[in-house]
């Protein structure tokens, strides 16, 4: 059975609205509340960009049920030690688990602070050592090769000499019981061994054939070569939805979001303000093929069982809606229980 979550962006709603938002969300039936974790956001026509983890400090108060994010970007500005001690400390104040959304990032969370934002090899390599240096500070040793685990000493200090990151003789003293659980966020296969190999789940904006035909087959391959279960491999779809009696009107409200269907994601492209400027040459098809644009209740359900037929366990559904609060509840009246 698929789960239905709420994708809580912080570039669209300030803080305050979208723990309200994610109040209406769990209320309506909705499992986990993942939510955004950039610098810049991905538009500049009144945009927000709340700090995620602040946010997910006040969510371990305020909501019941699974939070995490679900791009928090390991390449430069957060050193993964950090990363680690965050959701350490996120997972010790929530009654519920906590998930760590990981992904390599994009020049938006990089380029403004300084930092570069190399070619993705090497965003991906700095991507396994974080993994490696989380692992080895929750103290995770299944996941950690022979080398790294023996880096690892009887009072849980940690050394670590890596091409990006290093640690010496660092140590966690605020543990949960249990560590949150990491999920990789990814396009292609090559992260997705990451996945495979590192992590308790894989989220994605890709559907249709890019999924069924490629990325699918790449989890559950990797896992197997792993020595993993792939079916322990919990798979997430990131979808944007706007709903509206009005068709029009719920396909105009995607704009702030079209700049995602012109490959953004990949390059280095940074000032929110171009990334807008990018979007305006979406075509209506990529529009509707990219975003969940409905005028009745139905119709969601039918796009959203057809996600879950591909093979997805959860399905985040972020809400870009003119009216948000008519979407949360005609999910919950409506769409929520027919699924």
């Amino acid at each position: 059975m698929v789960e239905i979550d709420y994708m809580a962006h912080q570039e669209q709603y300030d803080p305050a609205q979208l723990l309200t938002y994610s109040d209406m969300a769990t209320d309506a039936g909705y499992e986990t509340v993942w939510t955004s974790d950039h610098f810049h956001p991905w538009f500049h026509t009144d945009a927000e960009s709340g700090d995620a983890w602040s946010w997910l400090g006040a969510a371990t108060q305020r909501l019941d049920g699974p939070i995490g994010t679900c791009v928090t970007p390991a390449t430069g500005h957060y050193h993964p030690g950090e990363i680690a001690q965050a959701f350490a400390t996120l997972q010790l104040l929530h009654d519920d688990r906590v998930i760590l959304g990981l992904s390599t990032g994009e020049a938006m969370n990089e380029t403004p602070l300084g930092f570069d934002w190399p070619e993705y090899p090497e965003r991906r390599n700095r991507l396994e050592e974080s993994l490696q240096i989380i692992r080895a500070l929750w103290e995770d040793r299944e996941w950690l090769e022979d080398d790294i685990r023996e880096q690892i000493d009887e009072d849980g200090f940690v050394s670590y000499d890596g091409g990006r990151f290093d640690l010496d003789t660092a140590k966690l003293y605020t543990k949960p019981a249990e560590s949150p659980e990491i999920h990789i966020a990814a396009n292609g296969p090559s992260t997705a061994w990451l996945a495979a190999r590192y992590a308790d789940g894989f989220i994605t904006v890709k559907k249709g054939e890019e999924y069924t035909d490629r990325l699918y087959p790449a989890i559950r391959r990797y896992a197997e070569e792993e020595g993993n279960d792939p079916d322990e491999i919990e798979t997430t779809l990131l979808v944007t939805a706007s709903y509206d009696p009005d068709y029009e009107a719920a396909l105009e409200a995607t704009r702030p979001w079209w700049a995602t269907t012109q490959n953004v994601f990949d390059r280095a492209i940074a000032d929110p303000r171009a990334i807008e400027a990018e979007g305006e040459n979406a075509t209506r098809e990529q529009i509707e093929a990219k975003f969940l644009i409905a005028d009745d209740p139905s119709s969601i359900a039918g796009q959203l069982e057809g996600y879950a037929e591909m093979g997805f366990d959860r399905i985040a559904v972020a809400n870009t809606s003119p009216d948000p609060e008519r979407l949360f509840e005609v999910m919950r009246d409506d769409v929520i229980p027919s699924l």
